[in-house]
């Protein structure tokens, strides 16, 4: 029974950190291209800068942007924030479980998201990777579709839109 209840725990964690740490990161986003947030020149003077348009998103290299033009910076507060509420909710074994999650989806994100922007990515033969894809060029034409894979907060706060069948892309 303690057994169960630990595993029970353990899907309670995970699920809430998933949840939380994809809120944190389409809030992040979403937060970066308001006109008046102080976090627009690093996101949209960085990527979209780089890739202005659904047309341009690809390129033989990925590029974030680097110092003040840089996108990271733009996402970085909202993580702290949700590290912080996770430190101060619990400081037990749920913390570690919580952090090691948070670091993980954001490198996974991070790695889907830099596929998006390359010529010939590895992930290309997935349909799913297609379609997110697509999605994600799609961004780059209007304030839609802020997360990378998982639209769940997108659809929660009408930023959704899904994408049409592929279009000619040119390289950035």
């Amino acid at each position: 029974m303690a057994r169960a209840a630990g595993l029970a725990s353990f899907a309670l964690v995970f699920a809430a950190t998933y949840y939380a740490t994809t809120l944190a990161l389409w809030a992040g986003h979403w937060f970066s291209h308001l006109p008046w947030s102080p976090l627009r020149t690093f996101h949209l003077a960085g990527h979209h800068t780089l890739y202005p348009d659904s047309r341009h998103t690809r390129s033989t290299q990925f590029h974030y942007g680097s110092g003040r033009a840089s996108s990271i910076p733009a996402l970085l507060p909202w993580l702290v924030i949700e590290a912080t509420l996770a430190w101060v909710l619990d400081a037990g074994w749920r913390l570690a479980v919580a952090i090691g999650e948070i670091v993980v989806l954001v490198v996974l994100f991070n790695a889907v998201h830099t596929q998006f922007h390359l010529l010939a990515p590895g992930l290309e033969r997935r349909r799913w990777f297609r379609t997110a894809r697509r999605r994600h060029e799609l961004h780059h034409d209007a304030d839609v579709n802020f997360m990378v894979g998982d639209h769940f907060w997108d659809r929660v706060f009408g930023t959704f839109r899904e994408a049409t069948p592929p279009a000619e892309v040119l390289r950035a």
